[in-house]
């Protein structure tokens, strides 16, 4: 037997979770699968034995796959892990909430045993994997690789474990499926490759993007407000469902809030505006606040929007801006006339209207 020390302290990442490590060990398997389809991904859970257990078919763990920053993902888009941090912090996280994980690395004929070990060196417990060979199995293996996370009760598995990762729940539908990933019906869920990364309160739908359109940080828990908007905007944009991607234009969901950007054509512009004028008519006018509603023509009738909405609108090819009333001197000398005309007498009102009419007069 021998032995390779990690120089990780136990209370690395204190934030971590087993839900956290697990997702991790699916991360990683999962993305193996990306990366070659035959090494497919699979998984069981056995409640009896309080025993997930994470394989792939043709997956081999190397010695130097335990250097941090020894990934074979640097660069692929394709795949959430890009570090060469996953599968070591997930059994230091695993082991210190108190699970047991043995690596059964059939495709070289070992099996690794990762424990904490009070290294002399550094006079702490620090992570260390103990390897063994053992070149004869009592049954075939079924994967080359096999990670078995002793310990996890029913609990954790189906209340905790299973609502992150959309591999191992039933419970939800995809409504639409784009090249971006799908949209699915969980409220405000934001997942990538199928694995829980955030709430996102002002979203009408869940999400489930692919990894090559949403980069995560090292946590897989954080995401910036403007990609999650921008790339549900994108996936919206191909919906065939104009009717619900305009009812949620009209009420300013955030799923849709660059829209009009993502598109390449004016396409939903002119889809926009045709469903705005089939409602209201073709004298109405979008406006977002109270002063443009009040500047809008006479002859024609302002309908407040959302910003989003009124972009849309008037960036289609068929919409033209009504030109503002003009407005004479005669017409500024006829209303300041109406202002003040409760204070003159009768004499005054009657000298006023005769130039006025002379005014009128030479005009026409």
């Amino acid at each position: 037997m021998s032995k390779i020390e990690l120089t990780i302290a136990p209370n690395y990442v204190p934030n971590w979770t087993c839900v956290d490590a697990i997702r991790e060990l699916f991360q990683n398997a999962l993305d193996q699968e990306v990366q070659n389809p035959e090494n497919k991904a699979s998984w069981e859970y056995h409640d009896d034995k309080h025993e997930l257990v994470i394989s792939n078919a043709k997956s081999k763990l190397e010695a130097a796959s335990l250097l941090f920053g020894q990934t074979s993902k640097a660069g692929d888009k394709s795949t959430i892990g890009q570090f060469g941090e996953g599968y070591k912090i997930a059994t230091l996280v695993l082991l210190r909430e108190g699970k047991n994980v043995v690596f059964y690395n059939y495709g070289l004929k070992e099996i690794w045993r990762p424990r904490f070990v009070k290294s002399r060196r550094f006079g702490t417990s620090i992570l260390t994997f103990f390897t063994e060979k053992k070149p004869i199995w009592k049954h075939v293996p079924s994967a080359d690789l096999k990670i078995v996370i002793e310990g996890i009760t029913p609990e954790e598995y189906y209340e905790e474990i299973v609502p992150s990762n959309l591999h191992l729940r039933n419970d939800y539908k995809v409504l639409e499926e784009t090249e971006y990933g799908s949209i699915i019906d969980l409220p405000g869920k934001i997942f990538v490759n199928g694995l829980y990364v955030c709430d996102y309160e002002p979203y009408t739908y869940g999400y489930n993007f692919k990894p090559e359109y949403i980069r995560l940080d090292r946590d897989r828990k954080m995401v910036n407000d403007f990609d999650l908007r921008w790339m549900t905007s994108k996936m919206w944009s191909t919906c065939k469902d104009t009717d619900k991607v305009l009812e949620m234009i009209a009420e300013g969901k955030a799923d849709v809030a660059f829209i009009k950007d993502v598109s390449w054509s004016n396409d939903w512009c002119n889809i926009a505006a045709e469903k705005f004028f089939s409602v209201y008519g073709p004298e109405a006018i979008p406006v977002t606040s109270q002063a443009e509603l009040e500047s809008v023509p006479a002859g024609y009738k302002g309908i407040v929007v959302n910003e989003n909405y009124n972009s849309l609108i008037r960036g289609s090819s068929s919409f033209v801006m009504p030109a503002p009333d003009e407005h004479s001197p005669v017409d500024d000398l006829q209303e300041w006339f109406d202002s003040i005309k409760e204070k003159l007498n009768d004499e005054d009102i009657t000298k006023f209207n005769a130039i006025m009419e002379a005014l009128k007069n030479d005009n026409m």
